[in-house]
């Protein structure tokens, strides 16, 4: 009786494996007519559909004739958004504007839209570095004729071709270095792009050692005062002879003077000093309240009735 009660439980284990294995042997390797081949190969339906697509990409794709416009176009809609008073960075939009239009690749266009300045102090250096939109001093007339450029350079020489006016003669000007308000700049801002070496990311000019150029006389005369302040720094004035001024502006004048600021402190020159057009005042510099090395120069006729006016020294830079 125990005997008989044992085999059953045996056997129905025996046809339950073989039921459970059979079944998964199914399920783990399907028979090949199962086999989805679909996804490895693109329906026509698909191949029509991205070919339909890249068509209508090429047809999308602007000319770089229209993109320089459309570019263009854009920049100065954003720069009537910037305020009057960022005088810098308005300048620079425009800029960048006249520049894309002259853009012959899409790498050149796009370099110059990454040009946009974000502060004042990137717009000023944009102002200061890019050659493409500069007009150097060589392209103004002096005031007083057969004046030299106040800087000259060890190699160039006194030609003006690496010399850029960064803050004009203004009756008006915003205060480059973040002092507050508008007041007179009766004075050209020059300096040296040739010492330029490269810009930073934060809009600092870059120069490892590039000679600074020499400050200069810009004609015959002599030193009448030779000073320190904290606003010009080192500071040199000469005075020459009403003979240079022309004859149709002489009346009332009795001589004038240039004056030359921010300088090096090493000066070659001293008070009463005769010097000559050419001689060595000292080197570009970036003493008392300055943005950066360069060279403030006025321009001053002396009148008889002990008053001065100021002038522009190179007419027609004025932005």
């Amino acid at each position: 009786m125990s005997t008989r009660k044992n085999k059953y439980p045996f056997v129905i284990f025996i046809i339950s494996a073989s039921v459970l294995l059979f079944s998964a042997i199914n399920l783990l390797v399907p028979t090949p007519e199962k086999v989805n081949t679909a996804v490895y190969k693109d329906s026509p339906e698909v191949i029509a559909f991205y070919s339909k697509f890249e068509k209508n990409r090429k047809a999308a794709e602007v000319s770089i004739e229209e993109s320089r416009i459309i570019a263009s176009t854009w920049i100065k809609k954003e720069e009537r958004k910037i305020s009057n008073h960022l005088f810098y960075r308005r300048r620079a939009y425009d800029l960048i504007s006249k520049a894309i239009l002259k853009a012959e690749s899409y790498e050149e266009l796009n370099s110059q839209l990454s040009r946009l300045p974000s502060t004042e102090k990137q717009a000023y250096t944009t102002l200061t570095v890019d050659r493409s939109s500069i007009t150097t001093l060589d392209n103004y007339n002096s005031y007083l004729p057969d004046l030299l450029y106040p800087i000259q350079l060890p190699i160039t020489g006194n030609n003006g071709a690496d010399l850029l006016i960064t803050s004009s003669f203004s009756s008006r000007r915003i205060s480059p270095v973040g002092a507050g308000g508008a007041r007179p700049h009766y004075a050209v801002d020059i300096i040296n792009i040739g010492n330029i070496d490269y810009v930073t990311k934060n809009g600092e000019l870059v120069r490892q050692g590039n000679h600074p150029g020499y400050i200069v006389a810009v004609a015959d005369g002599k030193v009448t005062k030779l000073e320190y302040n904290y606003i010009y720094g080192w500071n040199v004035t000469i005075e020459h002879d009403r003979a240079l001024i022309p004859l149709g502006s002489r009346s009332g004048v009795k001589s004038f003077q240039t004056f030359y600021a921010h300088l090096n402190e090493l000066i070659y020159v001293t008070i009463g000093d005769e010097i000559k057009a050419g001689d060595n005042i000292s080197l570009v510099g970036n003493s008392g309240l300055s943005t950066g090395p360069h060279l403030h120069y006025e321009l001053v006729l002396n009148k008889y009735d002990g008053s001065q006016k100021f002038v522009n020294p190179y007419p027609g830079s004025e932005w």
